[in-house]
């Protein structure tokens, strides 16, 4: 009996460690920061290069793949009453699954938006996320950093893949000259710009 009680105990302490944020305060602070205003108009400082792409889910089971000015142009335009200001916003967004209203996003194609690939999702399910990153990664030749596999990857195979290292606390940064896509780990990123 005490081992039952001792195991039921274990398993509450467990399902109710909390899950480690999406994105920090530091980073929400970060994305949050719209500039300051001088004469009248707003300068708005460029969005921090390791927050270039956001993927977000949409109530008609895509995913949107946006950025921070666009978060802040829907918050502007859609959901400034709901949150009381676009930190509250950006927190819901990045940290609690918010989901988006597809009606509210009028046009179909823009921002961009793709459905799950099953066949990258089951992978995902089967290997656990540190093997799957494994899979579609490679060494780089720049030493000790990660390149994204793209060989024989169709675009929506390639979005499925960027969005579960995204879900992960990873992100891609594109290389257009050398045509080679980085993974890094967000918060360390965060840390070498900040």
């Amino acid at each position: 009996m005490r081992r039952i009680i001792l195991l039921i105990v274990l398993c509450l302490l467990f399902s109710c460690e909390r899950k480690k944020p999406n994105f920090s305060e530091e980073m929400i602070e970060m994305l949050a920061d719209r500039g300051d205003t001088i004469n009248g108009a707003v300068r708005l400082p460029p969005p921090p290069p390791s927050f270039s792409d956001i993927y977000i889910r949409t109530n008609s089971n895509q995913i949107m793949l946006t950025d921070g000015n666009e978060l802040f142009f829907f918050y502007k335009k859609y959901y400034s009453k709901e949150f009381k200001s676009f930190k509250f916003f950006l927190n819901e967004v990045l940290n609690k699954e918010f989901v988006f209203d597809n009606k509210l996003l009028k046009n179909p194609k823009y921002p961009k938006r793709f459905k799950i690939n099953p066949k990258i999702e089951k992978d995902y399910s089967a290997l656990g996320f540190n093997k799957f990153l494994e899979k579609y990664s490679k060494a780089s030749s720049r030493k000790g950093e990660l390149e994204l596999n793209k060989s024989n990857l169709k675009n929506d195979e390639y979005l499925t893949i960027a969005y579960f290292l995204y879900i992960n606390r990873y992100d891609i940064s594109q290389d257009c000259y050398l045509g080679k896509d980085y993974i890094y780990k967000r918060e360390d990123y965060f840390e070498f710009y900040n």
